[in-house]
């Protein structure tokens, strides 16, 4: 049985994309018959005591989860070397043959890259985006730094990169040279419930009945700075005086500091009124609001592929999306999606093609929602996904 350790400075929830993108393939794998298995740190939840995050991975896969320490980004933990070491050492009955490593700037990198050479196991790297210019451009001189003494050496070492996109690997070998060789490997996006779409977005209602009948214009992911949030805001006091009905559902966690801020903004706008932070929504929670919605939009400065996207393309609503989310050509090119600038008038103008004139949604809007939901059935969905990183497993232990 081929045994595989993805190591991970965090999975909780909170953290975005990454720990959503590892509890799939985990799950999608073990399903294959590889014994997948994740080793990671109390990273973004080591002042809760809430532990029902961990309860949700052990029902699916063997999870380890050690005391980190530091900056949660970072996830350093005093025993986390010590367990690694003890997966790839061959006479260990939790001997792994291959490790597979999830983003950068953290302890677990470095530590991969030092112990699995030791041992003969390889490893490889997912990168998650953080290769790209503007995320290198975050924090430049330290990134540069650290990168120069660290990380690139560590990055080097590895048996492969997994990429989620072609753009992905291209923006990564502009922003570091000397990589190993890429893979492809695109995510997915789970099915909805097989509930009617109305009977979803009724639940949507009933939690916010206020916002019943009303075109809803939907935000759903992490309330970053990176996200385009700024953008959205400024867009939507212009999308009002078209579309007097319509409401911005920004549905997410965020840093306070940064979720006031985007309050204040729309305060000093006066669309305050028409704006509702919902806050984290999961599930079928998650399902509802993307029913609700009129369109979805996603104004990135930067994003690798954007879950979100697809998993409102599976509902079949609208998307909007900037030309920095890096699978934005593709759905372009198949006619599913609306690409807008990195402008909140171009952002606004979009929006208000899907809503169409007075409130009532554009046939071209109805009609992109059902192409889109047939692309992602087809395009994005975890089996196919599990079935090409197991592909890449396969040909990275065959060298």
């Amino acid at each position: 049985m081929l045994k595989i350790l993805h190591l991970i400075p965090y999975m909780h929830p909170s953290a975005g994309g990454p720990p959503v993108v590892v509890d799939h393939w985990c799950s999608g794998l073990r399903q294959r018959g590889v014994d997948a298995t994740v080793l990671t740190t109390n990273a973004y939840a080591k002042d809760s005591e809430d532990s029902s995050w961990v309860s949700h991975y052990e029902g699916r896969f063997p999870i380890r989860v050690v005391d980190g320490m530091g900056p949660a980004g970072f996830g350093f933990a005093w025993n986390l070397k010590s367990f690694l070491r003890s997966r790839l050492e061959e006479s260990s009955p939790e001997h792994v043959d291959l490790v597979h490593v999830h983003n950068l700037w953290s302890y677990s990198n470095c530590i991969a890259a030092k112990l699995c050479p030791r041992f003969g196991v390889p490893f490889v790297v997912s990168t998650h985006g953080m290769l790209d210019p503007n995320s290198l451009s975050r924090k430049a001189w330290k990134k540069r730094w650290y990168g120069k003494l660290a990380e690139w050496p560590s990055l080097r070492r590895a048996s492969g990169l997994v990429f989620t996109h072609r753009e992905e690997e291209r923006l990564a070998r502009l922003g570091a040279d000397r990589l190993p060789p890429g893979h492809i490997v695109p995510l997915g996006s789970d099915a909805p419930p097989s509930e009617d779409r109305s009977r979803l977005a009724e639940s949507f209602y009933a939690r916010y009945p206020e916002l019943r009948g009303k075109p809803l214009v939907l935000f759903l992911g992490r309330l970053h700075s990176k996200k385009g949030l700024d953008l959205l805001v400024e867009a939507f006091a212009s999308v009002r005086k078209s579309c007097g009905y319509s409401h911005l559902v920004l549905v997410g966690p965020g840093e306070p500091s940064y979720v006031e801020s985007l309050a204040r903004r729309a305060h000093e706008l006066g669309i305050d009124g028409f704006v509702t932070f919902t806050g984290p929504m999961n599930g079928d929670d998650k399902w509802s609001a993307l029913a609700a919605a009129s369109v979805f939009v996603l104004p990135s400065y930067q994003e690798n592929f954007a879950i979100s996207v697809a998993e409102a393309l599976r509902m079949g609503t609208p998307v909007v999306l900037s030309d920095r989310v890096n699978i934005w050509s593709d759905l372009v090119a198949a006619n599913v999606a609306i690409k807008t600038e990195l402008d909140s008038g171009d952002v606004a103008a979009k929006i208000t093609q899907v809503l169409g004139a007075d409130d009532v949604k554009s046939a071209d809007g109805i009609a992109m929602g059902e192409r889109g939901r047939q692309y992602a059935i087809e395009h994005y969905n975890w089996d196919r996904s599990c079935e090409q990183l197991l592909r890449v497993y396969e040909a990275v232990l065959s060298k």
